[in-house]
């Protein structure tokens, strides 16, 4: 049975809820890659070292308090949208640059209830050693999110999110880090 979880900033002023959180509808991730983890630093946050985070598709994500506060950045001028709360300055999501696109990654720290996500199915960026990396069940998480996007797009419920406009540009313009800035967000990332 499908169920609806809760999310909000660290100082509750922006919360929502993720709908039709059935096993089908996401996937638990961690990635422990620098710029999920720079996204927090940039916004005066610690390391969390790696990032939990609830995948799947836009349209089942509502604002229902607080939409006003949502903002993003780009950690790069190619990079990822990162959303979060101007309130509390907490990081919230990720979405790609395009509404087709669809995919979004919740923070997993912002759920309510984050362990009724079940197991994490797959890992991104295990540090494996100097300069080395490697990742677990990375298959399936990408098959996943191709398969939700073309669902999506089949059907024309990419058009229903809360971060982009009827033209799919951004629903807020995002700032994008000067270098000075993408340095100092990396700079506090552990090695």
């Amino acid at each position: 049975m499908a169920e609806t979880l809760r999310f909000a900033c660290r100082c509750g002023t922006l919360r929502g809820e993720v709908t039709d959180v059935s096993p089908a509808a996401y996937t638990n991730i961690v990635c422990h890659c620098t710029d999920c983890r720079s996204a927090y630093t940039h916004l005066g946050i610690a390391d969390p070292e790696k990032v939990g985070i609830l995948q799947t598709t836009q349209d089942r994500i509502r604002i229902t308090q607080g939409g006003e506060k949502l903002r993003l950045f780009r950690l790069s001028a190619r990079g990822a949208l990162r959303w979060y709360a101007t309130c509390c300055d907490t990081p919230l999501f990720y979405t790609p640059t395009k509404a087709r696109a669809v995919h979004v990654g919740l923070n997993a720290d912002r759920l309510e209830h984050p362990d009724a996500l079940g197991p994490v199915t797959a890992e991104a960026f295990i540090p494996a050693g100097p300069g080395k990396t490697k990742n677990r069940g990375l298959g399936r998480m990408v098959g996943r999110m191709v398969t939700r996007m073309a669902a999506k797009n089949l059907n024309g419920e990419w058009r229903d999110t809360p971060f982009f406009d009827a033209d799919g540009a951004p629903a807020r313009p995002p700032q994008v880090l000067s270098r000075e800035e993408r340095a100092a967000a990396l700079m506090k990332v552990s090695r």
